[in-house]
């Protein structure tokens, strides 16, 4: 059965009282958004220069139901980019306040308040939202997406110990009540060069891009591969156009050492193939390479290793959950290699309750949003006062919580923990080959 997204806000706001939201720029200007199902609890100013296919944005007003008199409120703010610049960027919001609004649903806890805010993606419009947030009463903030946009916000909430859930990849704003829900790359390389050592994987490659994405991957991979004892033998770097792949390629192949002793296996007396020939001495130092790469770039870079003689049937190909895209399942270079990813259970609870509800496929980070907004009401209380407290003890208990993400935790540092499955590339399907642990390790004492 579909059910349409208007007639699961119309339960929503028997079960929950939804904030309208308010856009700006952070220049005090409205932006475009209109949320994905806008409660109308107020007349929107006009726009100044209305278009006709722009619609106007919701100055929203806070709704109280009668069902929620006197009832003890949880209000949680969403900070997001609605009328951010970048297509992809909006997007992506729109489909995170959709997974949040589905989580408030499914929750069914009369306390939530969702508060969206948009931060038009700047730093400005970020402060300018967590500000007016924390006015509106925000026990909790939850986003933004971008560094610059959560250093903004957390320097509005710090002073009022109101903890901030971000999206952000970027650990150097992690701390001090700031917590990052985004999978990280450390958390990524652990898991897949400590499945790949218990596979008798120990000497390693690394073919990665001039990317800052790329140095953390290469500071994670140095210090896992060491703590199993291994090492890495080769690592060579590209820089971002893809026509200039072919140069690290050919390096991490060592094409330069496999004709040397090719030129002395032929004088040797060599003939045909010499891959057949016990005679011919030459192995590469490595038995898994990292290629920490995702689409048209992974498409580029990999068939390249191949080419240079690189076998994937000997050499185990690695990769990150970049790889989780379904257009490199049928790469036949990638066939067989191994990389980390989601709770593929979890996540397709998640994608049914999504799709029944918005017909249609949610945005790669709509799951965190998800798991946001559901463990914002989790380590929630009232006090004695009847007020609002956020337990931080709560929010970084060792067990963790289990998700559309399936199960992760966060530290006392702000970083966050996901157990993650090990899938193998094969042809027109991602299989798991080792599923996500169902608990964390505990210390003992």
């Amino acid at each position: 059965m579909v059910i349409d997204p208007r007639a699961i806000l119309s339960l929503c706001l028997t079960s929950l009282i939804l904030v309208g939201c308010v856009t700006d720029d952070g220049q005090g200007s409205p932006g475009p958004y209109v949320p994905v199902q806008p409660p109308i609890v107020s007349q929107p100013e006009p726009d100044p220069q209305p278009t006709p296919d722009t619609p106007e944005p919701i100055q929203g007003t806070e709704l109280v139901l009668p069902h929620a008199e006197g009832r003890t409120l949880v209000r949680i703010a969403l900070l997001l980019p609605f009328s951010a610049k970048s297509k992809a960027l909006q997007d992506q919001a729109r489909s995170m306040l959709a997974a949040a609004e589905l989580a408030i649903f499914e929750s069914n806890d009369l306390r939530l308040v969702l508060i969206p805010k948009d931060t038009g993606g700047t730093g400005a419009g970020a402060d300018h939202a967590a500000r007016t947030a924390i006015e509106d009463g925000a026990d909790i903030l939850v986003g933004p997406l971008l560094a610059r946009s959560v250093s903004a916000a957390a320097k509005q909430a710090r002073p009022h110990d109101i903890p901030l859930i971000s999206f952000s990849t970027d650990q150097k704003v992690a701390g001090n009540g700031v917590y990052l829900m985004s999978f990280q790359p450390e958390n990524e390389i652990t898991r897949i060069i400590d499945f790949a050592s218990k596979n008798e994987h120990f000497n390693f490659a690394l073919l990665r891009g001039q990317t800052a994405y790329g140095r953390r991957v290469e500071k994670a991979m140095l210090r896992q591969v060491l703590a199993n004892g291994g090492s890495i033998t080769d690592i060579e770097i590209f820089p971002r156009e893809t026509n200039k792949m072919n140069g690290p390629a050919s390096r991490i192949a060592h094409t330069n050492e496999r004709e040397a002793a090719l030129d002395a296996w032929q004088l040797a007396g060599g003939i045909g193939d010499p891959a057949l020939d016990p005679e011919f001495e030459f192995e590469l130092p490595y038995t898994a390479v990292l290629l920490p790469e995702s689409g048209i770039r992974l498409q580029s870079l990999a068939p390249l290793l191949p080419y240079f003689d690189v076998d994937p049937r000997k050499t185990k190909f690695l990769g990150t959950s970049l790889w989780h895209d379904e257009t490199l399942n049928r790469e036949p270079a990638l066939l067989g290699g191994w990389f980390p990813g989601p709770d593929p259970q979890s996540m397709e609870a998640f994608l049914g309750s999504y799709q029944r509800a918005y017909s249609q496929k949610p945005e790669r980070l709509a799951p965190l949003a998800y798991d946001a907004i559901r463990i914002a009401g989790i380590i929630s209380e009232a006090d004695d006062e009847g007020q609002i407290q956020i337990r931080r003890d709560w929010l970084e208990d060792e067990n963790g919580f289990t998700g559309a993400t399936g199960l992760f935790r966060f530290s006392k540092n702000g970083l966050v923990e996901h157990q993650l499955a090990v899938f193998e590339m094969r042809r027109g399907r991602f299989e798991v080959i080792d599923p996500a642990p169902t608990a964390f390790d505990l210390p003992s004492f």
